[in-house]
């Protein structure tokens, strides 16, 4: 019987599967039941012509998974489930989750196993960022540079819901502690300075600009600086004024400022990835426990030292930013350097009197005890 109907199964697949299924079911109606005569005029096998007739049954055009069934080397559930609950406990990326495994667990797994593991079992998917319009900025070479030379600063907003919790952030508001993290990192050995404030200010920003630059100067640190920020306000934004006077005053301490174009946190990519650090290390888990600036200056303090001494970062070959400056650097620095001290933005700025005489801070290499501001530390000016 011709029923002068010439379709190709495979072109009819190509474009969807379910569709080339029900043609076929269509024209087998069409054809009482001939499957031969089907098969014909699809231009395919009778096998194909059952498999869509039991795929009928099955109430289900769609084609199955290709999937294996089972896998003999996958990782046992009961691993699977301990390598999840550790990542959701701790955040940690697959290299740390692999040291935890070994040392909570004696579960030996490689990091690539892990990262597959995390990979099939997140919840949420990465959200698509909106590309901006590219603007001139200077170029800043991040491999070549030597420790100190490049250094990122930026502004954290502490209460972010993003990554706290309500009852964190109330906890933060209700006890008054300090709204702002005022960081800066060296993009060669991830040396890390940290401050804190309640305002989000041009002083404070000026503030933090002297104390670190005096920092690194008074410990031996005599390369050209590069500082790398963002148009917040408070390091001058798009205040043509500000940026230059702010160029002239870093300029006496033989240092530079480049303003990142905007919307583009990865120009600051370091310091972008250290507030999440931040944030499942320290904020999320000690929040909680400290209800006074004391304790807060305490938790902070050793934070930032193990931060800088102890923690491993997988982007050093696994040591510690200080390790890894006595390792690459050949100027001798100070070795105090380690033991920096969070300071109070508000108070500072508000204590450092007549801003006059702010150049001659990082001529001074003596140390002096502040009993009102830190309580368990020394500041080195």
């Amino acid at each position: 019987m011709e029923t002068g109907i010439r379709l190709d199964y495979k072109e009819l697949r190509s474009i969807s599967p379910k569709a080339a299924r029900q043609a076929i079911l269509q024209i087998l109606k069409s054809t009482r039941g001939n499957v031969a005569e089907t098969a014909r005029l699809l231009h395919t096998t009778r096998p194909t012509i059952y498999k869509a007739v039991a795929k009928q049954k099955g109430k289900s055009l769609n084609d199955l998974s290709t999937a294996p069934h089972t896998v003999k080397n996958k990782t046992r559930g009961d691993i699977e489930s301990k390598v999840v609950l550790l990542k959701e406990k701790t955040n940690y990326g697959p290299i740390r989750l692999k040291d935890e495994l070994q040392e909570q667990y004696r579960i030996h797994l490689s990091h690539h196993t892990i990262r597959n593991i995390v990979r099939r079992n997140k919840k949420t998917k990465t959200k698509t960022r909106k590309r901006y319009k590219r603007s001139a900025r200077p170029f800043v070479d991040w491999y070549s540079s030597q420790a100190f030379e490049v250094v990122q600063v930026d502004l954290k907003h502490i209460i972010d819901q993003k990554a706290l919790s309500s009852s964190q952030i109330a906890h933060i508001i209700r006890h008054d502690l300090p709204l702002y993290q005022w960081g800066a990192v060296d993009v060669t050995s991830r040396f890390k300075l940290i401050a804190y404030s309640k305002e989000k200010s041009w002083t404070n920003g000026l503030t933090w600009f002297l104390w670190v630059t005096s920092w690194l100067r008074s410990h031996g640190v005599t390369v050209r600086i590069v500082y790398t920020v963002d148009h917040g306000q408070e390091f001058g934004g798009d205040c043509w004024y500000k940026i230059v006077e702010l160029r002239k005053l870093l300029k006496g301490f033989g240092c530079f400022i480049i303003q990142n174009r905007k919307k583009h946190p990865e120009e600051n990519a370091h310091l972008e990835r250290s507030h999440k650090t931040d944030d499942d290390e320290f904020y999320i888990p000690r929040i909680h426990t400290i209800t006074t600036y004391d304790q807060f200056y305490k938790e902070a303090f050793n934070y930032l030292y193990y931060y800088n001494c102890v923690r491993k970062h997988s982007s050093l070959g696994r040591i510690p930013p200080y390790d890894y400056l006595k390792k690459t650097t050949t100027v001798t620095l100070d070795d105090t350097i380690k033991y920096v001290p969070p300071i109070f933005l508000d108070e500072v700025s508000a204590k450092l009197g007549t801003w006059s005489g702010y150049h001659v801070l990082a001529q001074y290499h003596k140390f002096f005890w502040r009993e009102d501001l830190y309580p368990f530390g020394f500041v080195k000016y």
